[in-house]
């Protein structure tokens, strides 16, 4: 998926009703707290409520059941029912999303470096048998275990459901460009032995309560994987690679619902495959139907899917078809603040990876030769300026001059979920209060003058002390 050259991209679509409908779906789900198989009402009842069409009703619980959020249930006491919620698509969506925004091997490892050292603290704090049982099989490659999965149990050992799922997404981004660089360099299977060897180093070190130790291996391990894909793989934006089908609907579901989830797969592996471009017309309905022997329910079903993540989209009229989109993480962003919200995170889940996000933006902007100092220091001059008179303001400022698309996406699924889900259960925000005291503007004046005198150490101590010690955090 590329923009053609000079091209700018296409201004964001207005939210069709479908989404608003099912955004208050959820608002309902997430204010009765997920109550796991409860019928919300029937498709009548559900109409009216709502006040919308039968069509956009049934769009609008397409959406929410491509991510399992709800099923409608036919015949005797059935009608719109509460699932569980499953974030693979939304995560698969991200995937997209950051190989087109062109996240780089080097940004994808520092983040990886953030959330994977948090999750070896805490996996050291808490681990139990069971644990180091999962560790050690998980990094021997036990019972057909991928390499990838040690990475995945640290991140579900941690108990922190949001470090978690950061470390799948990072760990399904580096699959990718792992998959690419295979296909450049051949076999790999003496770089395979030494990652085995090194998860195994990790897993020994966490085992035996050596947490530093085994962060330090992390680190090496990370570095050695970065070194040989970077020589390999130099993602540019726009460009992106296939790594799987979008198969992940529930197996409850009816065969046709399944199999319009595994053709939005093929499309999209096909569109990145053959490098198509945004806005590029790929061909009619008619033409998919032969193509891949469906039948027309089935693909325009398969197209809803690719709509709602902003893969492709069918343009009606003359010189219309499949039209190939701008990828948009919010669809994606929303189902994984939903999920998140659905797992039960915590403030302190929150409080914990939200500050190493935000001090992963700093190094990285600090970092970028990109700073734009002269103009920190004009915001921090300025009375007036926005930057200059709020903790928000100024910590947007450093993750847009970061130029981090990993960690500028991370921040949105945080910032969502404060803002969309959890109504009643957590309190407001307090990161985008704009009332700053004098207190306050003198620590956010000390941060930007570390920042400007390029002491990254500094400035990391002062934004860390500022999150702390920062009212409700």
């Amino acid at each position: 998926m590329r923009l053609p050259e000079g091209k700018e991209p296409a201004a964001v679509a207005p939210e069709k009703l479908a989404v608003q409908v099912a955004r208050r779906i959820v608002d309902e789900i997430t204010e009765r707290q997920w109550p796991i198989g409860e019928v919300l009402g029937s498709e009548t009842a559900l109409r009216e409520q709502f006040g919308v069409s039968r069509s956009i009703l049934r769009e609008a619980i397409r959406v929410l059941e491509h991510s399992r959020v709800v099923q409608m249930r036919q015949g005797p006491g059935g009608g719109l029912v509460v699932g569980t919620p499953d974030p693979t698509p939304a995560i698969r969506g991200v995937v997209i999303y950051l190989e087109y925004a062109g996240a780089t091997v080097e940004q994808v490892v520092h983040a990886r470096f953030v959330f994977e050292r948090m999750a070896i603290a805490a996996v050291s704090e808490s681990l139990t048998e069971r644990g180091v049982q999962e560790l050690r099989s998980s990094a021997s490659g036990e019972d057909g275990r991928l390499p990838e999965d040690f990475h995945i149990a640290l991140g579900r050992l941690s108990g922190n459901p949001v470090l978690e799922l950061y470390i799948d997404i990072l760990v399904s981004l580096t699959a990718a460009y792992t998959h690419r660089a295979r296909g450049i360099a051949g076999n790999t299977e003496e770089e395979g032995c030494a990652a085995a060897r090194q998860h195994l180093a990790i897993a020994e070190s966490i085992v035996a309560g050596a947490s530093s130790r085994a962060q330090s291996d992390l680190v090496a391990h990370l570095d050695r994987a970065a070194t040989w894909l970077s020589g390999l793989v130099h993602p540019q934006p726009g460009e992106s690679t296939a790594i799987g089908p979008m198969d992940l609907t529930p197996d409850e579901w009816p065969r046709e619902r399944k199999l319009a989830g595994s053709v939005a797969g093929r499309i999209r592996d096909d569109i990145v495959r053959e490098g198509r471009y945004v806005g590029e017309v790929l061909g009619s309905e008619a033409d998919f139907v032969s193509r891949y022997g469906v039948s027309r329910s089935v693909f325009r079903e398969s197209i809803r899917i690719l709509e709602h993540y902003s893969v492709a989209r069918m343009r009606q009229g003359p010189g219309g078809g499949l039209v190939v989109l701008e990828p948009d993480p919010t669809s994606s962003i929303r189902t994984i603040a939903l999920y998140l919200d659905f797992r039960g995170v915590t403030v302190e889940h929150l409080r914990t990876v939200r500050e190493e996000v935000e001090l992963g933006c700093l190094t990285a902007a600090m970092r970028s030769g990109m700073l734009g100092k002269a103009e920190l220091r004009e915001d921090q001059q300025r009375g007036d300026s926005k930057a200059g008179r709020c903790s928000a303001c100024l910590r947007d400022r450093v993750a847009t001059l970061s130029g981090d698309p990993v960690l500028i996406l991370f921040r949105s699924v945080l910032s969502t979920l404060w803002d969309e889900y959890g109504s009643g259960r957590r309190p407001s925000d307090p990161c985008r209060s704009t009332d700053q005291g004098p207190a306050d503007q003198a620590e956010l004046d000390a941060i930007v003058d570390a920042m400007v005198a390029g002491d990254e150490g500094l400035a990391q101590f002062r934004m860390r002390r500022h999150l702390r010690e920062h009212p409700g955090w």
